[in-house]
Formats: C-alpha cells, structure tokens, sequence
C-alpha cells in the first residue's frame, strides 16, 4: 500500500481534463466519449480550499462534530472528504488517509479521509 494512497481517476485523451472519480459517460469539458480517457493515479494528498464543519446530519457515522473539505488533489481535481485535525484552515497541506470503518448494516469498509501533514 502506498503512503499516502493512490486514488483511480482518468485523463481525456481530446483535452486532457483529469477527473476523478471516473466518468463511464464521456468528458465533461470536450464531449469525448470514455472510451477516450487514460486511466490516470492520483495521489491523495492536497491542499484545503474550503471547510466546514458540521454538527448535524442524519446519519449516526460519522459522529458528529466532524470536518469536511474541499481538497484540490496534487494531481488537479477537486474532492469532498473528511479532514481530520484540529482547526484545519483553508491552504493546509493534506495526505489521505485510509480508515477502517462499517456501513449503516454494519459491513466493514475502508474510507479514506484526509489528514493535515505536520
């Protein structure tokens, strides 16, 4: 396993976007069909660009309080996921990190949330 670990996404064989997840419909910038994109790693690691936290929400997991951010992968796109740490701030550095977990059956998987890096 890589540290910090490698996220799936595709590059557009037309214009070149990357995009994650991947698009099975076609790009979302030039029309090119997916059967067009590269498959493309990226690496899970970023910078903050917005962040919220929430105190609410209508499902028991995560607990609350918890933080979400906008996170701009090294690689170009831009994901939502849970940051972990205190007082995290737009232009913190993050790495992914992969946290074991269950559903709402209680069925074990693995998330992956994002860390500030120190």
């Amino acid at each position: 396993m890589t540290d910090p670990p490698l996220m799936m996404g595709h590059r557009c064989g037309g214009c070149s976007r990357v995009a994650f997840p991947p698009d099975p419909y076609g790009c979302e910038k030039c029309g090119a069909p997916a059967s067009e994109f590269e498959e493309l790693e990226l690496e899970a690691s970023g910078s903050v660009q917005a962040v919220a936290t929430v105190h609410r929400h209508h499902h028991p997991k995560p607990t609350t309080p918890f933080t979400v951010g906008v996170i701009k992968l090294t690689g170009g796109p831009v994901v939502k996921a849970i940051v972990e740490g205190n007082k995290v701030v737009v232009g913190d550095t993050v790495k992914g990190v992969l946290v074991d977990g269950e559903d709402d059956n209680g069925n074990p998987v693995v998330d992956l949330h994002f860390r500030v890096a120190t």
